[in-house]
């Protein structure tokens, strides 16, 4: 017997139980988690009365104030744009004049059409790093939105981390009041980020219940064949016409709040503040380009013909089959002969698609008239013949007449008319 159980029979106290390994790891949790919390209400509380000498000198540089509410204290930014201001090439007052139905083509989201354009919120974020894990925060989320025909822009700053679910609790009011809301990447980044930030300040996520319009994927699809890449910046300089100048790099937005958070002297952060304007204006600018482009309204210079044609593209896709038509019809007449061409072509494979053969078969033909070379239109018309007028010869002769062209050119379409010819020879019998 051990000692320390002799000792409780001569003194007559009862054996300590002996406690569950399990039970005693629980414990040990729970203190942990009711540890990390009182700490963070400390914080919290600490976190709502900041010096009253730095509070003075953010508000000289980046005047604004601080708001509170149930969840505590954070510090906006606010501006209004008059409808006379001017965003590189386009007026505020013309950011009103969008097309929402545009704007549901863009979106792939019928519900936009019965919206107004003061439903939208426009939402862009800075944040402490590129991923949207939980370590990542978003310390400046800039909103904008039309009160009448003047476009506000309110910037919600995170001082310091336990002013963000105050931040957060603003954000979810303010976009319970919208009806959709705006961003550019913000799919593959700014919601996610947003939604982890909810879910980590135990908040509801008012964004996952909005209908999302993402600009970045209808860039792509109208301007993405004459621009070098697809980033906000490049779109500004040769779509809007803005020119940042001196506008401070992406990848040097988390140093400057990380010293800001060591320093807190608002010089680290007006270039900031500045770059994260620009990007919400921008947002309102951009959709009411690409709305221009869908409805036709757009620029229709030689130059902006081939954006016209993805809008023409993106409205079938879309089931608008008939704007998408009208469209394509138009660029048929164009002066440039490759758009000419890619619209006959896209046109033809619509209406081939809807079985008008007598539509489909004319646009072969003048495609053919324009270009005897032209194999796309030689191997649709030598289908035509074969399956649908059963005269595969009138196919054959098509296809040698149209290889004798392309005699000295090495291309895959001229090995598929090869094919084609070799197989139309043994269909008519001829060695």
């Amino acid at each position: 017997m051990a000692l320390k159980d002799r000792l409780q029979r001569l003194t007559g106290e009862k054996p300590e139980a002996t406690q569950d390994p399990r039970e005693k790891t629980l414990t040990d949790l729970r203190q942990r988690i009711e540890a990390v919390t009182t700490g963070r209400e400390r914080r919290l509380q600490a976190g709502s009365a900041p010096d009253p000498k730095k509070a003075r000198l953010l508000e000289e540089l980046l005047p604004g104030e601080e708001r509170e509410n149930e969840h505590g204290r954070f510090y906006s930014v606010e501006a209004a744009l008059k409808p006379s201001h001017w965003h590189g090439n386009q007026c505020v007052a013309d950011f009103l004049s969008v097309d929402m139905d545009a704007l549901s083509v863009l979106a792939g989201n019928p519900d936009l059409a019965a919206m107004d354009v003061r439903d939208g919120l426009y939402l862009d974020t800075e944040t402490t790093g590129l991923s949207v894990g939980t370590g990542t925060v978003a310390f400046l989320i800039g909103l904008g939105w039309f009160e009448g025909s003047t476009f506000v822009t309110r910037q919600l700053f995170v001082r310091d981390y336990p002013e963000e679910r105050a931040c957060l609790a603003y954000l979810r009011e303010l976009a319970k009041e919208k009806g959709y809301f705006v961003t550019f990447n913000g799919k593959a980044f700014d919601v996610n980020l947003l939604s982890t930030r909810f879910i980590m300040n135990r908040l509801h996520d008012p964004l996952a219940e909005l209908p999302h319009l993402d600009l970045l994927h209808p860039t792509r699809r109208l301007l993405g064949h004459r621009l070098e890449n697809s980033r906000l910046g490049t779109v500004e300089q040769h779509v809007l016409g803005l020119e940042r100048g001196d506008d401070i790099p992406g990848w040097e937005i988390p140093e400057r709040y990380f010293r800001w958070l060591r320093h807190h002297h608002p010089r680290f952060m007006v270039d900031v503040f500045r770059h994260n304007h620009l990007d919400v204006v921008s947002l309102s600018a951009l959709a009411r380009h690409l709305s221009e482009i869908v409805t036709g309204e757009g620029e229709k210079s030689r130059e902006r013909e081939g954006d016209h044609l993805a809008a023409a593209r993106l409205l079938i896709d879309r089931t608008r089959h008939e704007q998408g038509r009208s469209k394509l019809h138009e660029l048929c007449a164009s002066c440039h002969p490759q758009v000419s061409r890619e619209a006959r072509r896209q046109l033809s494979l619509h209406l081939k698609r809807d079985k008008d053969w007598k539509g489909a078969v004319a646009l072969w033909e003048e495609m053919l008239l324009a270009d005897h070379a032209d194999c796309f239109a030689c191997e649709e018309l030598a289908k035509w013949y074969e399956h649908r007028e059963k005269s595969p010869d009138k196919a054959l002769c098509l296809v040698c007449s149209t290889l004798e062209l392309l005699s000295n050119r090495e291309t895959d379409e001229r090995d598929r008319l090869t094919y084609r010819r070799t197989r139309l020879e043994k269909k008519c019998g001829k060695p």
